[in-house]
């Protein structure tokens, strides 16, 4: 019996795939199996999946035209049968007993998701590395408290970092949405996920390391379609909050978090040197993200001060935002990041 499937999608990257994959073969647990999706890799990739598929049974490979990275792993979830399902990218590492903590919690407490913690790591061209941990907290939520912890439960749009209980994805024939090219496909697929959960687990120790390296990132292009996948993500949000935290998220967590997860994001979007936005059409798109009735028609003054008190960068950007004044918020967060520099979380 398959307990949890492992999902690697596989392009071009010979160079870090290799530990990639002993990093999930090296677990300490007797029933999972890693499923590779080359994803018509160009270089040696295919032929690696192919050695490791050779030498241990529960690696199966899946060769397809290339067709991005949702496509894969669509593809790798079509061939899972185990009883969870988990991602890892093929230029990252599982830490040890990743499956065994994590599977057994989740069997425990009859969870529907089971996210750990990661560890971030900064690696740059001469060979500096920077690490950080995202930590989180530990707890069982059960639906009926999804709106007390709101915050926990959203603070990471990863797929990574978690088994996914197979039977809700196949039951509701949750997939990676194939149409969103440019990021913002984890978030997608998280929220379509979380709305049929009953129970979600959280474990504080991390056990993915996530990788960032100057060599093997692209650079940010501006694309208008990004924008236009954000309000889909935007719109899923406001039905979980809505239908499943029955509107009782706190106002002051909402609000924070709405700015931080989509204000920001779209903010700094923006701001890519190559973005063709005119000024204009900045404030057009902006317009339309704080009419979504996700956002209240103003921000109580109440959650203004108590923002205030603890985040000056964040009241100044609630405040505009809700204000409806973008232009002086695009300046602020791209050219007056110095200006705001000095504030800090207390």
């Amino acid at each position: 019996m398959v307990k949890v499937s492992i999902i690697m999608p596989v392009y071009n990257s010979e160079k870090y795939l290799r530990k990639a994959v002993e990093s999930v073969l090296n677990q300490d647990f007797e029933g999972f199996e890693l499923i590779l999706v080359d994803d018509g890799s160009p270089d040696n990739s295919g032929a690696i999946c192919d050695e490791y598929a050779q030498k241990y049974d529960n690696v199966k490979v899946i060769h397809k035209p290339n067709g991005g990275i949702c496509n894969a792993r669509n593809a790798g979830i079509n061939a899972a049968t185990g009883e969870y399902i988990g991602f890892c990218d093929n230029d990252d590492e599982y830490l040890p007993n990743l499956i065994k903590d994590n599977y057994n919690l989740a069997k425990e407490h009859n969870v529907d998701l089971m996210r750990y913690a990661k560890i971030k790591r900064l690696e740059k061209d001469d060979g500096k590395v920077w690490e950080t941990i995202a930590r989180i907290d530990d707890m069982f939520i059960t639906r009926d408290e999804f709106h007390k912890h709101y915050n926990n439960i959203r603070r990471e749009d990863t797929i990574w970092t978690a088994l996914y209980r197979r039977s809700i994805i196949e039951e509701h024939e949750i997939r990676f949405n194939e149409n969103f090219k440019f990021g913002s496909e984890d978030l997608n697929f998280n929220l379509r996920f979380l709305k049929h959960c009953q129970i979600l687990g959280f474990n504080s120790k991390a056990y993915y390391s996530w990788t960032q390296r100057d060599s093997h990132s692209t650079s940010r292009n501006f694309k208008r379609d990004f924008l236009d996948k954000n309000m889909i993500n935007l719109q899923l949000e406001y039905e979980f909050m809505q239908d499943i935290c029955g509107g009782k998220v706190n106002n002051v967590v909402k609000n924070v978090f709405l700015t931080n997860s989509y204000v920001h994001p779209i903010v700094d979007y923006m701001c890519i040197k190559n973005c063709d936005l005119t000024s204009k059409e900045k404030g057009e798109r902006l317009e339309i993200i704080r009419s979504h009735p996700i956002f209240d028609e103003k921000i109580p003054k109440e959650t203004l001060k108590v923002v205030r008190k603890k985040n000056i960068r964040m009241y100044i950007t609630m405040s505009l935002f809700d204000k409806r004044r973008y232009k002086s918020l695009v300046f602020i967060l791209d050219k007056g990041t110095e200006i705001l520099g000095k504030f800090r979380f207390k």
